[in-house]
């Protein structure tokens, strides 16, 4: 609190807001809430206040409108490459809006070429997975041949959208080479209370929906652990959603 409230502008902002939010457990979102929308005490135009303002863009009733707001204010600075990254995944994710997510992808492909979330919007935004109108591959099974020839792809695990959720959220992971996967869904005492694929899978970016509405609020834990069996390569990565009811 101390590094988000007096030094507002410290290279450690991005962490403190990290480490801040996991200080708050499901039942604490409302407080949560209040405090990115209204509640803190970070000068306006400050690193902290803009990131507070990206994480308070879910709690609006247009969040793509508010998310433009925080880009036009922080032009170049890192809030603004926050809010146009979650604009674009509203949109891909949410809104199912490809045109709008690329044209929001080139705006910060020109404000921030350098950044690293470019290489994941050029991923999931890659026409080579549209098959048919079909963004990436549901499901078990081989992705599209033609895919697997055009892409080049990286083990990773994304971070679900939207989140928090309720009841329906959607998380995306790509494989690298064929591997054996196992992606699980965990509560936050470490029980298992999903499992969302399992087997063989070929290369290729694949999403799976997670529907809690026969479970409580609160943290979960997305778990994908995944074996290469063309090479040694092991791959495994967590993501934290959280249900809010």
């Amino acid at each position: 609190m101390d590094i988000i409230e007096n030094n507002p502008d410290d290279e450690l902002i991005p962490l403190a807001l990290r480490l801040f939010r996991s200080t708050y457990t499901g039942d604490e979102i409302t407080e949560y809430k209040g405090f990115v929308k209204n509640g803190n005490n970070s000068r306006k135009g400050t690193l902290a206040k803009g990131l507070l303002k990206v994480d308070a863009a879910i709690y609006e009733e247009n969040p793509l409108v508010f998310l433009d707001s925080v880009a036009s204010e922080y032009t170049k600075k890192i809030p603004a490459e926050q809010a146009l990254y979650k604009k674009a995944l509203y949109q891909l994710m949410v809104q199912s809006d490809r045109a709008g997510a690329k044209v929001t992808r080139h705006r910060m492909e020109t404000d921030f070429p350098e950044s690293a979330y470019l290489t994941d919007l050029t991923l999931l935004l890659s026409d080579s997975l549209a098959g048919k109108n079909t963004p990436v591959n549901h499901g078990l099974g081989k992705s599209n041949p033609e895919t697997v020839n055009t892409v080049v792809y990286e083990y990773n695990l994304y971070n679900n959208y939207p989140n928090p959720f309720n009841p329906e959220t959607v998380i995306k992971f790509s494989l690298k080479e064929k591997s054996s996967v196992t992606l699980t869904v965990y509560n936050i005492t470490g029980q298992k209370v999903a499992e969302l694929a399992t087997g063989e899978m070929e290369k290729g970016m694949y999403e799976k929906r997670f529907n809690g509405i026969s479970h409580s609020s609160g943290v979960y834990i997305f778990r994908l652990e995944a074996q290469s069996l063309e090479s040694s390569d092991k791959y495994t990565k967590t993501v934290k959603a959280m249900l809010l009811k």
